[in-house]
C-alpha cells in the first residue's frame, strides 16, 4: 500500500493529438479496443500500485470523462478512503498570472496541500501498459530522489517515433532528454516527484510566466534536482497520432497479445456496462476481431475492433477498421482501414477505403 503517494493524471498538455478523435473529447476519453478508454490503463496502474487517491486535470472537453469516471469502484478504488477527483478549470481570478497546465496546479493547490503524503505520481494518457509502479515508488523513496522518471528500454528495431522523448543517461545517472531516433531508452511520460519539490517548481514557473510544468519547470532545470530513472519491464504502447492509435489497435487484435495485455497478471479495469451480449445473426462471418457487448452482426467483420451497440447489416463488410459505439453499417456497405467515431451511419452500398498508414477517419455523428 502506498498511502503516502497521490496520483495525478494530467490531461491538460495533451491537446488534440488524435485529431478528429479528440475534437469532442479529451485524449484520456478516447475509446480503445471496444470497451476501454485510454485513461483506464493509467487508472488501473495507479490503483494496482496501492495509491488510494487520484486527481485528474481535465482541461476542457471533459463531459464524457465525468460520466466515465462516475464510479470509482469500477477502476479498483474501493473503500471509503479511496477517491477519484476530476479537477476541471477552477475559478477565474483576475490576479492569477499562471498559464498552461500551471493554471491547474495553481487553481487546485489545496488538493495537494490537503494530502498528507510526501510523493506524487504524475502521468498522462498517451502511454499505456498493464503493470504497477510499486517497485518504482520504492526505488524513488530508497534513493531519496526529488524526481524519478519511469522509462523502458526497447529493442533497437522497435523504437517509437522520434517525437517521443528518450532519456539521456550516464552510468546510472539521469542527465536529460532527447528526441534522438536511435536512442532506445524511452521515457513513458510517468514520473514520481516529492510534493514539496512540485510545490517549489509550480511557484517558480508561475513567477517567471512559464506555461509548462514538465518542460519549463523540470526538463530545463534538470541540474537543480536529484533525479533518477526506473526501467519497467512490460508491454507498452504509445499514442501521439492517428497512425499510432490505429497501429496499436490492429496489433492488439492478435489473440496472444490481447490475452497477455488485458488478462495477464492484472486485469485492466473500465466502466461496467449492462449491455446485452453480442448477437451474431445467421450468415454473419466474424474473424480475428474484438466485438463489445450490444453489437449486432449480420454481415462480415474481419480483423476489426467494434465498440458497443454497433450494427453491421446483412451484406455489409467491415475490414481492418475501428468502429466506435452506436454506429450503423447499412446493407452492402464496405469499409476498410477506417475509423468511425461515435454515432456514424454508413449508408447502403457506400465504400470507404483508407490505408494502414493513413486510415480514413469519419467524424462523430456523421452520415455518409
Amino acid at each position: 500500500m502506498n498511502k503516502d503517494v497521490l496520483g495525478l493524471i494530467n490531461l491538460q498538455p495533451e491537446h488534440d493529438y488524435l485529431e478528429d478523435l479528440t475534437y469532442f473529447r479529451s485524449g484520456g476519453s478516447v475509446p480503445f479496443m471496444g470497451r476501454y478508454r485510454l485513461i483506464d490503463f493509467t487508472l488501473t496502474n495507479i490503483a494496482n500500485s496501492g495509491v488510494k487517491t487520484v486527481g485528474v486535470f481535465a482541461g476542457n472537453k471533459f463531459r464524457s470523462l465525468l460520466d466515465h469516471l462516475s464510479r470509482k469502484e469500477d477502476f479498483g478504488f474501493e473503500g471509503r478512503n479511496s477517491r477519484i477527483f476530476v479537477l476541471p478549470p477552477d475559478w477565474n481570478d483576475p490576479s492569477d498570472i499562471s498559464q498552461g497546465d500551471l493554471k491547474h496546479f495553481h487553481n487546485h493547490s489545496d488538493f495537494f496541500s490537503r494530502f498528507k503524503g510526501n510523493h506524487i505520481l504524475i502521468s498522462g494518457s498517451q502511454f499505456i501498459t498493464n503493470t504497477n509502479y510499486s517497485e518504482a515508488i520504492q526505488y524513488h523513496k530508497d534513493q531519496d530522489n526529488d524526481i524519478t522518471f519511469i522509462s523502458e528500454r526497447r529493442p533497437e528495431d522497435d523504437i517509437p517515433s522520434a517525437s517521443i522523448l528518450k532519456l539521456v543517461t550516464e552510468d546510472d545517472s539521469m542527465t536529460g532528454f532527447t528526441h534522438d531516433e536511435n536512442n532506445n531508452h524511452i521515457y513513458t511520460g510517468v514520473y514520481i516527484i516529492k510534493k514539496e519539490v512540485l510545490r517549489d517548481i509550480v511557484r517558480e514557473c508561475i513567477d517567471n510566466y512559464k506555461p509548462d510544468l514538465f518542460h519549463n519547470g523540470i526538463r530545463e532545470k534538470m541540474d537543480h534536482f536529484r533525479t533518477g530513472f526506473y526501467d519497467i519491464d512490460a508491454t507498452t504502447y504509445y499514442f501521439n497520432s492517428i497512425h499510432s492509435y490505429f497501429k496499436n489497435s490492429m496489433a492488439l487484435l492478435e489473440k496472444d497479445k490481447y490475452r497477455d495485455f488485458f488478462h495477464g497478471e492484472n486485469l485492466v479495469r473500465t466502466k461496467i456496462s449492462t449491455n446485452p451480449p453480442t448477437l451474431y445473426k445467421k450468415d454473419s462471418a466474424v474473424k480475428s476481431s474484438i466485438l463489445a457487448n450490444g453489437v449486432k452482426v449480420e454481415g462480415t467483420v474481419d480483423r476489426s475492433v467494434i465498440s458497443r451497440n454497433v450494427t453491421v447489416k446483412k451484406g455489409a463488410t467491415v475490414k481492418n477498421s475501428v468502429i466506435f459505439a452506436n454506429c450503423m453499417i447499412e446493407p452492402g456497405a464496405y469499409i476498410e482501414n477506417v475509423i468511425l467515431d461515435k454515432d456514424v451511419t454508413i449508408t447502403e452500398d457506400r465504400r470507404l477505403i483508407g490505408s494502414e498508414d493513413k486510415p480514413y477517419v469519419v467524424a462523430k455523428r456523421s452520415t455518409i
